[in-house]
């Protein structure tokens, strides 16, 4: 059971216990960073309990998520994709389960009209919150539901998972950046990072060594303002101790939201970084 997951052995042997034992509850909350496999599991999961490999088009399976046009989970969402049909008897089998995706989104109404049903739930449902933090939910919520904590996997399981399934080996420093996300390892190779990240490196070699015109240079290949490579930078230097430049990144990173000009942007970056920077 989980076979294809990656890690994550803890929470794969509590809730494969629960379905042995046909003690699934009515709601899980599965928190923890972004990128680490939460829906993942909780989409195994939702396979297992219904028993179904075509869970897309199972008819007592269904995922709620923000809507693009919304800030928050709002409670018409809530009421149209779940009150309006949980109370309705599973149509295939014998349970029924919802997952509701990036959790956090709940807000304090959406939470209060989902508590009556966490409260006097169906004996045939499941619902999974899968959030990135504990913080959002109400105490009446995080009070009726069984709470999974996860974190990242090891460096060693998410090198070994890369190799395996891209042929691709991660550096070190890469995977410390990365902190245990598959989700963002996968996000680094679909956009094609990996090279970029090499130049960031390079650049930050070039400011270390207070080099102006090397740094000038590279900084020309490197799209700062495209994907994550300033938070990259950002790593970088905090994991250098260069405490004091990252005010600096900061500042550069809502200039750029600012849409300011980017070559301005970036060479008054690369400028102020190579005056502030102090050796350790």
């Amino acid at each position: 059971m989980f076979g294809n997951i990656v890690g994550h052995e803890k929470q794969k042997e509590i809730l494969s216990k629960s379905i042995e034992n046909g003690n699934i509850s009515h709601a899980y909350l599965f928190f923890g960073n972004n990128g680490i496999g939460k829906y993942t599991l909780a989409r195994e999961f939702a396979k297992e309990i219904l028993k179904t490999d075509n869970l897309d088009n199972h008819p007592d399976f269904k995922v709620i998520s923000k809507r693009e046009d919304k800030k928050d989970i709002i409670v018409e969402q809530i009421r149209e994709e779940l009150i309006d049909s949980v109370y309705i008897v599973p149509a295939a089998g014998d349970r029924k389960v919802y997952i509701i995706n990036d959790a956090q989104y709940l807000n304090t109404a959406s939470q209060n009209t989902l508590l009556k049903t966490l409260e006097e739930p169906p004996k045939y449902i499941t619902i999974i919150l899968v959030a990135s933090n504990l913080s959002a939910f109400l105490t009446t919520i995080l009070s009726r539901v069984n709470q999974v904590p996860f974190e990242g996997i090891s460096n060693s399981q998410l090198k070994e998972y890369m190799i395996e399934k891209y042929n691709i080996n991660f550096k070190d420093n890469i995977l410390e950046y990365i902190d245990g996300s598959i989700g963002k390892a996968i996000d680094i190779i679909n956009n094609k990072l990996l090279d970029k990240f090499d130049e960031v490196d390079k650049f930050y070699e070039y400011i270390n060594a207070k080099n102006t015109i090397e740094a000038m240079k590279i900084s020309n290949n490197i799209e700062f303002d495209k994907n994550e490579l300033l938070d990259y930078l950002e790593f970088v230097l905090y994991k250098n101790n260069k405490f004091n430049c990252i005010k600096i990144i900061e500042n550069a990173k809502n200039r750029l939201k600012s849409n300011g000009n980017y070559d301005i942007i970036i060479d008054s970056m690369l400028l102020k970084l190579i005056d502030n920077i102090k050796e350790v």
